[in-house]
């Protein structure tokens, strides 16, 4: 292996194995245009026209394929899918493969018309960003007035009868008050809430300064438990993610492969992956902007990109690069090294330490886990997915 400031490269490692390919769900960026240039957007989206996007047919052949790899999940994202005017189509051939999907919206655009051409394609789920109430909604989105147009959106899908998920990133300056928005949700008719911690992807790396404490999160998921008891109805799910193991959880057993299992889970196993407006593929959202793709849809059929073990060249360095803090750490087979992209983002090295853990994790009371691994707020269980299939 070449050496990059004591470094061993990850790019030039030798090739191992692939993991196990029981892909589940892709999410599909079919385009990277947005009507809005959120704060903190992961794939630094805009609304320029120069901005990539998958042509129809790549996209047809995509589905084809997957269908054909045993996917049982499309979720349409950008930027913003809705915007396309051939996304009815897509959803249609989605529809026939006989897939279940979701399409991620900023809900501004959800018009009754816009609305019944997917629903008439067979689309049924939609989730929709909210980012708090109204000053913080707008200013996270970067758009004055959006806060109408989203609760807007969002009551034209529940009144068309889709399932609506509404999602929000929790920073520092809206965290306290995202709670006070189950209430209000539970009565519009949303099925689920979901709240995400905020990751330094894309635009959200300049946005580091605006990531939840750990005490603050717990207090916050706390906060979440609490409302959700006193307000949320039967039919509806809230979850979190997890963020931080605290110390009176350390013997319990967390998800290890897969989605949710950290930078060395998806190694075991890959259950999921992002394709990007320009055809890149990767095995986790935080690692776009970064890391080397495990290929080009444009390039090379997927579940051949995904069995080639030169595609993982870079993903098995991870596994293989542990710093000595890490590797000597009694908590390594629960916390395995953190989130890697997060090491890279604060200290511009894939094998640092992840900026959450002191080196002292006893002494700090927790723990990091991976971003992906989500919560339920009633029953406690977790998972790197949000629906159950």
């Amino acid at each position: 292996m070449s050496q990059r400031g004591g470094q061993a490269s990850l790019v030039d490692a030798t090739p191992g194995p692939s993991p196990a390919i029981h892909l589940r769900e892709i999410d599909l960026n079919i385009t990277n245009r947005c009507n809005l240039e959120c704060i903190y957007c992961s794939f630094s989206s805009t609304p320029s026209r120069a901005e990539p996007e998958i042509p129809p047919r790549e996209v047809h052949t995509l589905l084809d394929r997957a269908a054909a790899m045993g996917v049982r999940v499309i979720h349409f994202s950008g930027g913003e899918p809705i915007i396309r005017a051939d996304m009815p189509e897509f959803i249609a051939h989605a529809t026939d493969l006989g897939f279940k999907m979701r399409m991620h919206s900023n809900g501004s655009l959800f018009t009754e018309t816009r609305l019944r051409k997917v629903w008439d394609a067979g689309l049924r789920q939609v989730l929709i960003s909210l980012d708090g109430f109204a000053a913080n909604h707008d200013f996270h989105r970067a758009k004055p007035g959006l806060y109408a147009k989203t609760l807007q959106g969002i009551s034209n899908a529940v009144a068309m009868g889709f399932s609506v998920r509404v999602n929000a990133v929790a920073t520092t300056l809206n965290v306290d008050e995202i709670p006070a928005l189950l209430p209000m949700l539970a009565g519009m008719g949303v099925n689920t809430f979901t709240v995400f911690y905020q990751i330094a992807v894309g635009r959200g790396r300049q946005q580091r300064a605006l990531m939840v404490p750990p005490l603050r999160w717990r207090q916050f998921v706390h906060d979440m438990r609490r409302m959700a008891a006193a307000h949320k109805p039967d039919h509806m799910e809230v979850t979190v993610e997890k963020v931080f193991l605290w110390e009176e959880e350390w013997e319990q057993q967390l998800h290890a492969t897969g989605r949710g299992g950290t930078c060395l889970g998806f190694l075991k196993e890959c259950d999921y992956v992002n394709i990007l407006a320009d055809g890149r593929v990767y095995p986790c959202v935080c690692l776009v902007d970064e890391a080397p793709p495990i290929g080009n849809i444009f390039e090379r059929p997927l579940h051949e990109m995904l069995e080639d073990p030169a595609g993982w060249t870079f993903y098995g360095g991870l596994a293989s690069g542990l710093n000595s803090v890490c590797r000597s750490c009694e908590l390594l087979d629960a916390c395995r090294g953190g989130c890697r992209s997060f090491s890279r983002a604060g200290a511009n090295d894939w094998f640092a330490m992840d900026p959450r853990c002191s080196g002292a994790p006893r002494v700090q009371g927790f723990m990091p886990v991976c971003f992906m691994l989500r919560e339920n707020v009633d029953t406690g269980t977790r998972s790197g997915f949000q629906e159950h299939l």
